[in-house]
């Protein structure tokens, strides 16, 4: 079967992944570079925490457990990095209400005294642990799994930009370079272009605007040890000496139409307010873009019947959800069946 994955973030990169290793002839098509769209502008927290209702938490914590197993099967997977989180509260009471529900779920989750977490901070006594909670270098990730997906015979087609589909006896797929791919199966992991593709196959998609900032920093002689997330900010490590900022407060600005080079003054000031050793932080860098976040919040993942052959794979948290929705797609695509954990994520067609 000829099966064609736009998009090659970490999404189209695990689906491509897993159909090859099935044996599916496979091509990977990405508009620009591999990872150089939403996955390069994220900050890949991985993390079930605060994500409902129960069958979505249940998702993303599978795709933590998922990215531990593919670690475990690499010799030296310098991606992941499972170093836990400290959560800290505005509110220390309605925190202590959602950790209960969390760990009622089974999320380990515990209260304690503030950790060291490798430099200067401003913690309260108290604070609460997320042990399994960790971060991923998802670009490298993402090329690790296109290696993959080449080693097992899938072609990888950078700077192909799939402009529409159309259906006959197969699908047919219109590049902007003038080239029409003929292909039995289309995954569409197209991230920010995923809504294009979709309405010209006959599917609903649609995105939410959510524009993102995140900045880079480096520590000298300091390294930051765990993943540290506040109401004002969240810091997490990114190798040796540097740090990855963003905040949801700042993130609203940006959208409100604030320029981003505004906005970095602020975002290492939010983050200097728990971590004062970021007020000297040099080497100072920024990037923005958007989240694929479908409109409702929740994933839009598998197959949808009045369009044979087309399957969708476009979801938020898709750092933590990627590895995972990869092996569950494929396993849709070469079985027929639909996996429980995506029964409740299903696409829908456009109603006519």
């Amino acid at each position: 079967m000829r099966a064609v994955v736009i998009g090659g973030g970490i999404m189209g990169a695990s689906v491509g992944c897993h159909l090859a290793r099935a044996g599916l002839d496979v091509r990977v098509l990405e508009a620009a570079g591999p990872a150089e769209g939403a996955t390069a502008v994220t900050f890949a927290r991985l993390s079930a925490f605060d994500k409902e209702p129960r069958d979505y938490f249940r998702l993303n914590e599978e795709g933590m457990a998922e990215h531990a197993g593919l670690a475990s099967e690499a010799a030296a997977p310098t991606w992941y990095h499972p170093c836990g989180s400290v959560l800290l509260a505005g509110d220390e009471a309605e925190l202590a209400r959602r950790a209960d529900r969390f760990r009622a779920w089974g999320y380990p989750l515990t209260w304690g005294p503030a950790p060291d977490v490798g430099m200067a901070a401003r913690l309260p006594a108290r604070v609460l642990h997320a042990p399994a909670e960790g971060w991923v270098d998802a670009v490298a990730l993402t090329r690790h799994l296109l290696d993959r997906a080449a080693r097992h015979g899938a072609e990888i087609r950078p700077g192909v930009l799939v402009t529409r589909l159309a259906r006959a006896s197969h699908w047919i797929l219109a590049t902007a370079g003038g080239e029409n791919i003929a292909a039995d199966i289309v995954v569409n992991a197209a991230g920010q272009g995923a809504p294009a593709i979709a309405a010209s196959a006959g599917s609903s998609l649609t995105l939410t605007r959510s524009p993102g900032l995140l900045l880079t920093a480096t520590t000298p002689g300091t390294h930051l040890r765990r993943i540290v997330h506040t109401p004002e900010v969240s810091v997490r490590p990114d190798g040796p000496g540097c740090v990855v900022i963003r905040s949801d407060l700042v993130d609203r600005a940006l959208a409100g139409g604030r320029d981003a080079r505004d906005l970095t003054g602020d975002l290492v000031s939010r983050a200097a307010g728990v971590l004062p050793g970021l007020a000297a932080a040099t080497g100072i860098g920024f990037r923005t873009g958007y989240r694929v976040l479908p409109q409702g919040g929740y994933p839009s993942i598998g197959g949808i019947p009045q369009l044979p052959g087309y399957y969708e794979a476009v979801t938020h948290s898709g750092i933590t959800l990627g590895p995972l929705v990869g092996r569950l797609l494929a396993d849709e695509i070469t079985t027929g069946r639909v996996p429980p954990q995506l029964k409740p994520h299903r696409p829908a067609a456009k109603s006519r």
